[in-house]
């Protein structure tokens, strides 16, 4: 259980591979009726993602939203919030994505906020498609889904914008602001295009054949829930676990079915991938017949993780289930008969007559609501966070206590007798490749595009033989030292400020830096001239000190400076390494060439990168300029360092 002090604190207590979200509704001016409304909104979202989740397998903890309210955090109204954790299946975390943004679309003036231990899900799945101005320490209360779609709150350029955008926001102003049609806050189309491409559907699922205990079988095929969390008791077992499975007492081996169980893509990787010795209760077929091994194999790794699981959730406290049999029948409170009257006038049972079985489904979730809301009632502290299984040793004595040879046989019978290949999980470098390219696409289409317009400008300037402008090279170099700046973020290439003052809706902007320049000695004299001359000091003697003082500092700088030149000579005449500067002659004394230098050390850097990321290549790709792979040998060195000289040569011809 999290505490609301948890919940308002967000992403600093939030756990790792846990997701929180929340969706804020408009505000009412009366409490009573905005908890209604809440409370009425919690109901309509469960039955409108009923469907979607109906057969859907969890990793850990489902999808589960929970009314908080505190007066004193932002915001102060009720709203519904959630924690899901989702351990190493990120595909749930793309599937509450895909809800929220079902649930923004569907229920009018709903926005959905969501995050985790990472920060921000959709500016880190967009990252490259974010605006330049957008980073982790201005994005707080700026991210939203409203109307299905991703919302971005921008900050203000004018003063006016200040009235309307603040830039400190608050949950509770970021949420009126993204519902205000008179601001644009929808996200560019390359960023909504980024989260389509992410949609998560029931493909994540793999079905497979297993050889597995007949109790295991029935479990299985009764709540396949109990499958993710077995795989994880399985794939995280410990030496208690390890001896339940020496005995099998709840799942003997001894009567063994093959059916089809109903695995996700991730449950599946994790149990194939462990290498797991049967314990002395298993005997497997011979690993010769290939088939019938491997069914076996996988389904004594699901009974283990089951007996893992029913063991370790022993221990559990179970009065959860007894509370909730010993509470009245919530049939004849009156206030859950107008909870339920509401829910109807909203069309919470989809014109589905009473006692049909989708009827009695919404309606077993609005009782379970109602009894939610009566506890937080007694108990505002309490936040149910994130739902599991109340508890998998007390489910699975539940199912076995319904067990019998004949139900199972109608559970295999209606169970579809069909598996799928599992060959997406063997990817070869080529396919990695393709993976790769497919999934940076966008990004390297935009780059090729942009080198292809560099090329097609610079059709009247031949390239060398050797595909390498050298000429380009060096200039290019020249204005990244004389022209780039550099600070907290990283070096601005020559052209990046002008760009960014050309995207500028301020008009008639000047330069910040010259319109802060500071003249200490006017600055001195107009103090002078305004306060009068320091105490007991003439103004006659003042003035005829300032000259005197001037000179003498001037001397002292030129001394010094000439004392600093002399010891830069000497220690460079003192390294033995001076004569490895390249030259155009033999001449000892002839001066150091810096270009054949400059060259010479790009391409030395370049090679010991090894086509690897480094500092030459990523200097040289934001010039557009792509070196070739460097295929030479050692040995061929002194060929090279010809071939370098003989470049340069040309150059400067």
């Amino acid at each position: 259980m999290d505490s609301l002090q948890d919940v308002f604190e967000g992403a600093a207590t939030i756990e790792e591979n846990a997701i929180q979200y929340s969706i804020f509704f408009p505000v009412l001016s009366d409490p009573d009726s905005m908890l209604d409304r809440v409370q009425d909104s919690l109901a309509m979202i469960r039955s409108l993602v009923q469907p979607h989740i109906n057969d859907y397998l969890w990793q850990k903890d489902q999808f589960y939203l929970a009314i908080v309210h505190d007066d004193s955090k932002d915001p102060g109204y009720p709203y519904l919030h959630g924690i899901t954790h989702f351990g190493d299946c990120i595909h749930d975390e793309w599937f509450i994505v895909y809800l929220l943004r079902l649930i923004t679309e569907k229920i009018a003036n709903t926005v959905a906020t969501l995050y985790d231990n990472d920060g921000d899900v959709l500016l880190i799945e967009a990252a490259m498609a974010l605006p330049a101005w957008l980073d982790p320490s201005n994005s707080q209360n700026r991210v939203a889904l409203y109307k299905g779609d991703v919302h971005i709150i921008p900050m203000p350029r004018t003063p006016a914008d200040l009235i309307q955008v603040p830039v400190a926001l608050t949950q509770a102003r970021a949420v009126e602001i993204i519902r205000n049609p008179r601001i644009e806050t929808r996200a560019d189309a390359a960023i909504q295009e980024v989260i389509d491409a992410r949609k998560a559907t029931h493909d994540e699922r793999h079905l497979a054949r297993c050889t597995l205990p007949a109790h295991a079988a029935y479990v299985l095929l009764q709540h396949p829930q109990l499958l993710p969390l077995a795989v994880e008791a399985f794939y995280l077992r410990d030496p208690v676990g390890l001896k339940a499975c020496s005995t099998m007492r709840r799942f003997p081996p001894n009567d063994s079915v093959t059916t089809t169980v109903k695995f996700t893509k991730t449950t599946y990787a994790q149990t194939v991938s462990q290498k797991f010795y049967p314990p002395k209760p298993f005997h497997l077929p011979k690993p010769s017949n290939k088939r019938s091994f491997f069914m076996a194999e996988l389904g004594m790794k699901v009974a283990c993780g089951l007996e893992m699981l029913y063991y370790q959730s022993s221990s559990i406290d179970a009065n959860v289930d007894e509370e909730a049999q010993k509470t009245k029948s919530i049939a004849e409170d009156p206030k859950y008969k107008q909870f339920l009257s509401r829910l109807t006038r909203l069309g919470y049972f989809r014109q589905e007559r009473s006692g049909s079985k989708l009827y009695r489904e919404l309606e077993q979730q609005a009782q379970q609501q109602y009894r939610e809301m009566r506890r937080d009632v007694d108990d505002p502290e309490t936040f149910a966070g994130s739902q599991v299984l109340p508890n998998p040793h007390k489910t699975i004595d539940n199912l076995l206590s319904t067990y019998s040879e004949e139900a199972l046989d109608k559970l295999l019978k209606a169970n579809p007798d069909i598996e799928d290949n599992d060959d997406w999980m063997n990817v070869d470098p080529q396919q990695l490749e393709e993976l790769l390219n497919q999934r940076m696409g966008q990004m390297q289409n935009g780059m090729m595009a942009d080198f292809e317009r560099e090329i097609n400008d610079e059709d009247d300037d031949p390239m060398p033989e050797g595909g390498v402008d050298l000429d380009k090279m060096m200039s290019q170099f020249a204005n990244f030292i004389e022209g780039s700046k550099s600070g907290l973020d990283g070096v601005d290439f020559p052209g990046e400020e002008e760009e960014d003052e050309d995207d500028s809706d301020y008009e008639g902007e000047e330069d910040v830096d010259a319109s802060l320049s500071f003249d200490a000695e006017r600055f001195m004299n107009i103090l002078t001239n305004v306060l009068g001359p320091a105490p007991g000091v003439p103004v006659e003697q003042k003035e005829q000190e300032q000259p005197l003082q001037k000179e003498e500092k001037d001397r002292l700088d030129e001394e010094e400076e000439e004392d600093v030149i002399k010891q830069m000579d000497e220690e460079i005449n003192a390294q033995e390494k001076l004569g490895s500067f390249a030259k155009q002659t033999d001449d000892v004394d002839a001066p150091v060439d810096v270009s054949l230098n400059l060259v010479k050390n790009i391409l030395e850097s370049y090679k010991s990168q090894q086509g690897l990321p480094g500092p030459a290549g990523n200097i040289l790709g934001q010039f557009g300029i792509v070196l070739p792979a460097d295929d030479e040998e050692d040995d061929d060195d002194d060929d090279h360092d010809q071939n370098e000289h003989q470049n340069v040569h040309n150059l400067k011809k």
